[in-house]
């Protein structure tokens, strides 16, 4: 009679047949219920471990942001934190745990990504002294997590006239002399997460597992 035959083999998983394109009726422009975005099997099961919460921290008053003069003569990544930095640190760490312990959690664990900049390292050195240590289930330095890189050693003035001429061409796409553009940040920082996907996809963190990013902003 000219219809198309049924090629449906139910002994078959719904995906496998997706797969091989047989028994999906959309093949031939038919509506097939098991694929219906309300159907229990049109997307597979979740069986993951994703991270209880993932908790962004920008590293504590550094001595750059009281006295940007400090950047001419003290490399970026040795810039440290001030000592209202390192009370913010221990503040900030105080703020989590209370977070933590208010959802009733008490066998919660830690894990930390840093940028490798002192001023991070520092604030993750002096956040962390909050909790005991069979609460820190690990920390990991992680390049990509670095600030934007202005330049090298950082004159105030050619500084100021390079950010002036930022806002002309456009912030996002101007690149710093010896330095990057937002742009560049926003590629490395891309590549970071695909890496941490990728982790939590593998299941590298346990149950109960709270991601902390101490970075720059």
């Amino acid at each position: 009679n000219g219809s198309q035959p049924n090629r449906w083999d139910p002994s078959v998983s719904p995906f496998q047949s997706q797969l091989n394109a047989l028994g999906d009726r959309r093949q031939y422009g038919m509506y097939d219920a098991r694929y219906h975005s309300t159907s229990p099997s049109a997307i597979p099961p979740d069986f993951r471990v994703l991270p209880e919460r993932i908790i962004l921290v920008r590293h504590a008053e550094s001595e750059g942001n009281v006295d940007m003069d400090s950047y001419s003569f003290i490399p970026d990544p040795k810039v440290p934190v001030t000592d209202h930095g390192k009370f913010q640190a221990q503040n900030a760490g105080q703020r989590i745990k209370e977070l933590l312990e208010k959802s009733g959690n008490k066998d919660y664990k830690l894990y930390f990504f840093i940028s490798p900049y002192r001023r991070s390292v520092e604030t993750f050195q002096h956040l962390k002294s909050v909790f005991s240590e069979n609460q820190i289930d690990g920390v990991q330095e992680e390049v990509q997590l670095r600030e934007q890189d202005f330049g090298n050693f950082q004159d105030p003035l050619l500084k100021q006239r390079e950010k002036e001429e930022r806002l002309r061409f456009g912030r996002f796409f101007y690149r710093f002399p010896n330095g990057e553009s937002g742009a560049d940040v926003y590629d490395r920082i891309t590549i970071f997460e695909d890496h941490l996907v990728r982790d939590i996809n593998a299941g590298r963190f346990g149950r109960n597992t709270t991601l902390v990013l101490v970075t720059h902003g």
